[in-house]
């Protein structure tokens, strides 16, 4: 790793520790490793999106001013800090050498956070691979759709200077409808030395590594109970459905030896109407903000509880800001945050809450009005009269409402709602605060926002799933302690609920599965972005094909006409296939042509293998741009007025 990307990365750190002294809480040092690792990363991208935009670039210069602003930002915090962290780590010291069953140990978190590294390690790093020949390959399929236009988004900040943000994908478009923020992470580590590919795998990296800790954590702190935390882990990132049941099928028609090669996912399969996916393959690994919102959203929940109980005004304004900041980084977590502060407001009645509302509010306003998609319609759904959640071979008579939660959540709602009925298993204010946990749950059911895509409801009930997996928890560790049935019947629910998750992770880890690795870009393409990047204007558009591989916005960030339509029209950028049309006519050569590249303002069109197949007519353009770039299977032409 390069000198500086590491440097920026211990900064990060080292910013958030000091960030966690201002809070004034007691943490261990543990907890202020995992907490300020989160809160460094937010602190440092927004310092370094807010300096880049006012330099109109990201540069060199501006990483090392936003780790100077970073720095003196966490001076105050470490004021106090740097009196007592050596203490700290003493203690850590001292309680790690007692008795593994000593409740203040806390070597349980070593145990979990082990594996769930190496884990992480494996499945980040075969996210892009060499293909021997100079090209890139996917190891996943996460790497080969969704980071196609993470990796879009972060070159975009990192070397084409979208500042304000714009959306790279749609000429036009004159913000980024979308939760950015570790993609700004990404850019920057890209310009501090790393490659795009390998920007999108440490960013990604980083927040893994410390979202077990952070999970642990808050359920060993929110219920004085290590097991409550542990477990709250193994729920949350192994969860799935009644999926894995289809595995007894799977061997009987393949023999023992599919479990070496298993042959479909189990959180995510149309056939057995199962499409709520496992938390990491499904969410925490593809759709990368999750791993930035989720850690802030647990934080924001410990900052109000110790708020609550202490009634400092000082944590109920720290939340509040945080919450503010949260739309950049993914805001369904903000949504979820804001909704639950509110709520708890409510019931409370306390005047501090203000402090928490007003930075909430004043803050969040601007950037999710910024980020929000462009086709806001809010849908009201009868499950009855056509279950919009479910496959397309389902019908309401296959699946009703119950069943299909039964297959995709198993018994987690079940032991979640036991939980709050169960008298005893919650602290009384953990009980009451949890129930508006319900509200996003049942509305999301019936109301979606964004129709373009009806499964994007998704992004709701996995956060409030990442809240319930502590309920989860409470329920197995008291059923374990009732008697020795008690400890047989928490084990089978355990196994119940973690199975399927179990079998795609250990596929997600599995070199030889299906179709992966496969070939995103060739050497002639990375030569064809890399030409891109340094020989034209930051502000050029540039004419392409329509698939989400295309290796040149990915790898230099250059604005298009219009990009792959699955992530515009997700975006709620509804004229995708009028766009289409026109870059089509204008890459065959067609008639009204000349009117278009005026329009549009093209400066660049590219012909490879992708333009090809969108029916490129290659004697037209040759004969009608300036040849300024040829390699193998890829030409680019500059248009001329």
């Amino acid at each position: 790793m390069k000198v500086w990307v590491a440097l920026l990365l211990a900064d990060c750190v080292l910013v958030g520790i000091g960030l966690t002294y201002v809070t004034g809480i007691r943490f261990r040092i543990e907890e202020r490793l995992a907490y300020g690792a989160v809160l460094g990363f937010a602190a440092m991208t927004l310092l370094g999106y807010a300096i880049a935009w006012a330099a109109g670039s990201l540069s060199g210069a501006v990483l090392v001013a936003t780790a100077a602003s970073a720095t003196v930002l966490s001076v105050a915090g470490w004021h106090t800090g740097i009196k007592s962290i050596a203490a700290e780590c003493r203690n850590c010291g001292h309680r790690l050498r007692l008795p593994i069953t000593s409740p203040e140990n806390p070597a349980p978190l070593l145990m979990l956070s082990v594996p769930a590294m190496a884990i992480s390690t494996w499945i980040l790093h075969r996210a892009y691979l060499p293909d021997g020949a100079g090209g890139v390959m996917a190891g996943h399929l996460s790497s080969w759709t969704d980071w196609q236009a993470h990796l879009t988004y972060a070159s975009s900040f990192a070397h084409a200077d979208n500042f304000p943000p714009t959306l790279p994908t749609a000429l036009g478009v004159e913000r980024l409808p979308y939760h950015f923020g570790i993609d700004f992470f990404a850019a920057m580590l890209d310009r501090a030395g790393l490659s795009a590919f390998g920007a999108l795998e440490v960013s990604s990296g980083y927040l893994a590594f410390v979202f077990v800790p952070v999970v642990y954590l808050v359920g060993t702190r929110l219920f004085a109970s290590r097991a409550v935390g542990a477990v709250s882990v193994v729920v949350f990132t192994l969860l799935g459905g009644l999926g894995w049941t289809r595995l007894f099928s799977d061997i009987a028609d393949g023999g023992w030896g599919v479990i070496w090669n298993l042959p479909t996912d189990y959180t995510r399969h149309h056939t057995g109407n199962i499409l709520l996916e496992n938390a990491v393959t499904g969410n925490l690994f593809p759709q990368r903000p999750t791993l930035a919102g989720f850690a802030m959203l647990l934080i924001v929940v410990v900052l109000l509880r110790e708020a609550h109980a202490c009634g400092s005004r000082r944590l109920w304004a720290i939340a509040g800001l945080i919450v503010g900041l949260m739309p950049i980084f993914h805001v369904y977590s903000f949504g979820i945050a804001l909704g639950l502060g509110m709520i708890w407001a409510l019931l409370d009645r306390r005047w501090q809450w203000l402090l928490f509302a007003l930075p909430a509010v004043v803050f969040a306003l601007p950037a999710a009005l910024w980020i929000r998609p462009f086709n806001t319609e809010i849908v009201f759904e009868q499950w009855v009269n056509g279950p919009w959640m479910q496959a397309p071979n389902y019908s309401a008579d296959q699946d009703s409402l119950g069943v299909f939660w039964w297959r995709n959540a198993g018994v987690f709602l079940i032991l979640m709602l036991l939980a709050q009925l169960w008298k005893g298993t919650l602290p009384r204010v953990l009980l009451w605060g949890s129930v508006p946990l319900w509200l996003w749950w049942v509305v999301p059911n019936f109301v979606r926002v964004a129709p373009s895509h009806p499964w994007n409801n998704t992004h709701w009930f996995v956060p409030m799933m990442l809240l319930g997996s502590f309920l989860v928890a409470a329920v197995l560790v008291r059923l374990a302690s009732v008697a020795w049935w008690g400890k047989i019947g928490t084990a089978a629910l355990l196994c119940v609920l973690t199975f399927a998750g179990a079998l795609d992770i250990y596929k997600a880890i599995d070199p030889e599965v299906n179709a992966w690795p496969h070939p995103i870009t060739s050497q002639d393409g990375i030569a064809a972005a890399q030409w891109v990047r340094h020989n034209t204007p930051a502000d050029s558009v540039f004419l392409i094909g329509f698939e989400h591989t295309h290796p040149v916005p990915a790898l230099s960030g250059r604005q298009t006409v219009v990009g792959y339509a699955g992530w515009i029209n997700d975006l709620g950028v509804t004229d995708w296939h009028d766009r289409q049309q026109q870059a089509r006519t204008m890459l065959t050569g067609s008639e009204g042509t000349e009117a278009l590249l005026g329009a549009f303002g093209v400066d660049y069109v590219v012909a490879g293998p992708i333009e090809q197949r969108a029916g490129l007519n290659q004697q037209y353009w040759a004969q009608r741009g300036a040849l300024v770039f040829e390699q193998g299977e890829y030409a680019i032409y500059q248009v001329s007025s």
